[in-house]
């Protein structure tokens, strides 16, 4: 982009309608403009009735030399002076009858209109091809079509390039309108017979170098879908038309052919294109050049486009300007954008302005962005205000926002509207919502409707949802599908779900791979999986790793396992250490595990503590196994019997 970083184009939109052109003899040469987008004329014109003066509005200015009311009053001198003129000579030259007639129309007066009416038909009559154009033109203005396109037939025949442009325009316009009235189904013959019409005289317009005809045609041929359409945009865009070369831009991005694309974009927006601008910004955005995308957005933003400015906000947000971003998102947002309305309310929210944020994503919902509705939703859901929530879920929902549906039947769940809440579940899945997916299957799941269960978890677990995979994995492996279900499980696994991990693991203990199962007990112990931690600790403590398996026990033990607990209480006993032991012992104890009570019965027995040893008997017995309930009920039976002799 070079130079033009801090260029300001005129504004490059879509153009409206041609405004109407007249055509007028000049006083002189160097007074005269040629039709639009030409050159200053240097030397007089073949046909001189072929030129347009377009005289553009300049704001008077005071000068140091000068009164604004003193040119003013010149002016008016000078304009009397030249009416007498035309006046004179206007009965005998159509030049100067057209010339008056265009003083008359420039003035708005309503007397004035009749008067030029007959001087430019006049001049017309008498073969002045301009004055017929301009007869036209005013004839069109006055809504007389009929009249405004004889008129202009006239002067297209007489070579007059802008009439012929004005009456193919005017035939195109016709011909829609008559294929608009007729209805569906209704003989085309009238609208054919004036669109050929029309694209004759365009045609016609267009290879006499009217550039804007070119464009029509360009339009004309693309909205028809007739082939052709690039041939006419070409013509124009090399002949200096913006809008040409940004509708060339978009049928290269069509076809994708980027290169192609950025060449008319730019060619576009250097004269000021602003939606050329944008355009070629998303390209370069694409490309990764953001600091060239950052300055054609900010050429679109300050003509005042809002989708530049939005686009720009974020641009900035990532490159850690987020003051620069929330000023281009606020005027973005205040021109009706809804993204950029969204945006700052998520700013605000960030900062807890809870007010300021709900200001904006109100603006942002009215604006239709019904991401504005969610986050207005998930905010009174913060601030519990269910009611408030709901009612913003639901709106968005109903303009089709997954999330919020699945949002939605998640409250409606809770309260138990199970019928509710399956529906907007599935109308979040059919939103793309993943989560709306994967709760659909659990509530199928829950009904014992497995393959309908599969489908949507299926659906879920293949746009990346972890806890679907996981799902899919359970349901394959009851299934017996082994390899199916170790796929799933491992998809899940890598996405950090332990219980994936774990039960991979233990698919693949099963089929003998130990090593592997190891692997995958490790990642699942590593994320907080009890019995994983433990199944590696036994695993370990078998090859003799008697510090790691400690580890792992412990931290099953110290997350509430009594197996962890009774395990850890091992290793110390088979390093001789009672007292490390007996702690542990006594936890798993009193988690209901009859060996280790049965331990502490021998331990209190061997330090001669008959109390301690009659204590631990009883939950010995209780909770077994058989044969250490009946071992624990013969001591215990033993201790009485001596304490009684005793």
């Amino acid at each position: 982009m070079g130079a033009w970083k801090g260029h300001r184009g005129r504004r490059g939109e879509h153009p409206p309608p041609e405004p109407d052109v007249f055509e007028t003899v000049p006083e002189g040469p160097d007074t005269v403009v040629l039709d639009r987008g030409r050159a200053a004329a240097a030397t007089a014109p073949a046909h001189p009735d072929e030129y347009a003066v377009l005289v553009p509005f300049r704001p008077r200015r005071r000068g140091p030399g000068g009164s604004v009311e003193g040119r003013e009053a010149l002016d008016r001198h000078e304009s009397a002076e030249l009416e007498r003129r035309y006046r004179e000579r206007a009965a005998r030259s159509p030049s100067a009858a057209n010339s008056l007639a265009l003083m008359l129309l420039e003035r708005d007066e309503e007397d004035g209109a009749d008067e030029a009416a007959e001087l430019l038909r006049r001049a017309a009559e008498a073969g002045h091809r301009g004055a017929a154009t301009n007869l036209g033109v005013l004839m069109h203005r006055q809504g007389r079509d009929d009249a405004a396109s004889l008129w202009w037939h006239r002067a297209a025949e007489a070579g007059s390039r802008i009439a012929a442009y004005s009456l193919g325009a005017l035939l195109l316009d016709q011909a829609d309108a008559a294929r608009a009235s007729a209805g569906v189904g209704a003989d085309a013959g009238a609208y054919h017979d004036l669109s050929g019409q029309g694209v004759y005289w365009l045609r016609n317009a267009a290879e006499s170098g009217h550039v804007r005809a070119a464009l029509t045609l360009g339009e004309f041929f693309e909205l028809t879908g007739r082939p052709g359409a690039e041939r006419w945009y070409r013509r124009a865009a090399e002949a200096g038309h913006p809008e040409a070369a940004y509708r060339l831009g978009r049928m290269g991005q069509e076809r994708d052919d980027e290169r192609a694309a950025s060449t008319w974009f730019l060619r576009a927006a250097s004269c000021g294109h602003v939606r050329a601008a944008v355009r070629l910004a998303t390209s370069l955005e694409r490309a990764g050049d953001t600091a060239e995308a950052i300055g054609w957005y900010r050429l679109a933003a300050e003509e005042g486009d809002a989708e530049g400015a939005r686009a720009l906000g974020f641009l900035l947000q990532d490159a850690g300007d987020v003051e620069g971003a929330v000023r281009w998102w606020q005027v973005a947002a205040e021109a009706g954008d809804g993204t950029a309305a969204n945006a700052l309310g998520a700013w605000f929210a960030s900062l807890g302005s809870s007010s300021e944020a709900a200001r904006w994503y109100e603006r942002a919902a009215a604006a239709g962005e019904c991401n504005g509705a969610f986050n207005l939703g998930l905010l009174h859901a913060e601030h519990e205000d269910a009611s408030g929530a709901e009612r913003w879920f639901r709106m968005a929902a109903y303009a089709g926002h997954g999330d919020a549906a699945n949002a939605l039947a998640g409250m409606l769940l809770e309260r138990g509207d199970d019928e509710e809440a399956r529906i907007w579940f599935a109308r979040a899945a059919e939103a793309g919502s993943v989560d709306g997916s994967y709760n659909l299957g659990i509530l199928h799941a829950r009904g014992g409707l497995d393959d309908a269960a599969e489908v949507c978890w299926s659906r879920a677990a293949a746009a990346g949802h972890p806890d679907a995979a996981l799902q899919m994995g359970l349901l394959l492996e009851r299934r017996g599908d082994a390899e199916g279900a170790a796929r799933a499980y491992e998809t899940a696994a890598r996405a950090e779900r332990p219980t994936a991990a774990f039960r991979l693991g233990a698919m693949l203990a099963d089929a003998g791979a130990v090593e592997q199962a190891e692997r995958w007990y490790a990642v699942a112990a590593d994320a907080g999986h009890v019995t994983a931690a433990l199944r590696c600790g036994v695993l370990c403590a078998r090859r003799g790793e008697d510090k790691p398996a400690a580890r792992r026990f412990r931290v099953a033990a110290e997350a509430g396992s009594v197996s962890g607990a009774w395990n850890l209480a091992l290793l110390h006993l088979r390093h001789g250490d009672s007292d490390g032991a007996e702690p542990w012992l006594t936890v798993a104890a009193r988690g209901g595990h009859g060996r280790a009570a049965l331990r502490l019965v021998v331990l209190a027995l061997r330090r001669g503590d008959l109390a301690d040893a009659e204590h631990w008997c009883g939950p010995a017995v209780a909770h077994g196994p058989a044969e250490v309930a009946a071992r624990a009920q013969r001591l215990l039976d033993a201790l009485r019997a001596e304490s009684l002799a005793s």
